[in-house]
């Protein structure tokens, strides 16, 4: 049985004092093939209720409007209360899923089932006004971090704190905009939080992307050339057919950067002349650099504005290869 299933019945008995016993469907094999093959179906009961819960299966999206046809479709084989589940989901999508009157429940952030009365949202969360339009620099290598590292068991403050040089209070401030965005699930363990995202790293690429930004801050050309990390157009003719530029681009980080300055490094005001282009990013590309080279998810970010089809196409290439 599923970690989900798991987690909701620890999250029952928290809520109600209720123990339940949630047991895999029988009869899912008597659903139209789709269905059987796009949810794993477990029955519990709920109240005195006899409830019927439909989870996506593992990397498979679905829209809210297509979970009201699939809950539909379902509902018409069972006899009792059907109901949405899924670990994570988008505050867009859970309004959405309430439009729709589809009954739901994602653990630990909230249960939408008004044929019992029960409409309770963000149990476990603090209420969080504000309005997140883009992630600090801070908060991005958090996303960028956990697109490379499983997310099965959470991350903390203090671990991250550690393994991308920031202080414990900065990676605080990360959890607070990723619980702002409805990012995944910030959970309360004992003193520490923990931040969950269940859905894949495909899906966390996806939702964070509206919050992300081009880490470059700052531009410039340098009349020696420094062994630093590759990026931009550089980086970019590494993992696409895109040829190399004229000038090489290189990146450094701001703590970085001021270092090089005092030691006497002397920028030019145009690529005239210049030995090396520079980009000055808001966080340290080190983090995350392998052979040398920035990472995708940065790069791309960096590049994205860019209006050319050339780079448009290459980015496209690079994105379809860590799909």
């Amino acid at each position: 049985m599923k970690k989900t299933m798991a987690f909701l019945e620890s999250y029952f008995f928290d809520i109600f004092a209720l123990q339940i016993k949630i047991l895999p469907w029988k009869k899912g094999n008597e659903l139209p093939f789709f269905l059987e093959n796009s949810y794993d179906f477990y029955e519990l009961s709920l109240f005195g209720y006899s409830c019927l819960l439909m989870e996506p299966k593992e990397n498979l999206e679905v829209t809210p409007a297509t979970a009201r046809k699939h809950w539909e479709q379902v509902q018409k084989k069972w006899k009792g209360l059907c109901i949405y589940t899924q670990p994570t989901i988008t505050a867009y999508n859970r309004k959405r899923l309430i439009e729709h009157r589809v009954p739901f429940i994602i653990p630990g952030n909230q249960m939408y089932l008004p044929d019992l009365g029960i409409d309770l949202h963000e149990y476990f969360r603090k209420s969080n006004s504000q309005s997140i339009e883009s992630f600090s620099p801070a908060t991005q290598t958090v996303i960028i971090y956990a697109l490379f590292h499983s997310l099965k068991e959470g991350l903390t403050p203090s671990e991250l704190a550690q393994k991308l040089d920031y202080t414990l209070m900065t990676m605080s401030r990360a959890f607070d905009e990723l619980q702002g965005a409805n990012l995944g699930e910030v959970i309360r363990q004992g003193k520490e939080r923990r931040w969950y995202f269940r859905d894949g790293r495909h899906a966390l690429w996806q939702q964070a992307k509206p919050f992300l930004k081009s880490p470059v801050k700052k531009c410039t050309w340098l009349i020696h050339k420094q062994k630093l990390t590759v990026a931009g157009l550089s980086a970019l003719s590494h993992f696409s057919h895109l040829n190399e530029p004229l000038l090489p681009v290189f990146s450094i980080g701001p703590a970085q950067w001021k270092a090089l300055i005092k030691s006497g490094v002397k920028e030019v005001p145009s690529s005239e002349g210049a030995a090396m282009e520079l980009e000055i990013w808001s966080y340290n590309p080190n983090l995350f650099a392998k052979d040398g080279l920035v990472d995708l998810f940065s790069l791309y970010l960096s590049l994205k504005e860019i209006k050319d089809e050339r780079i448009e196409a290459a980015l496209e290439e690079m994105m379809e290869k860590i799909e």
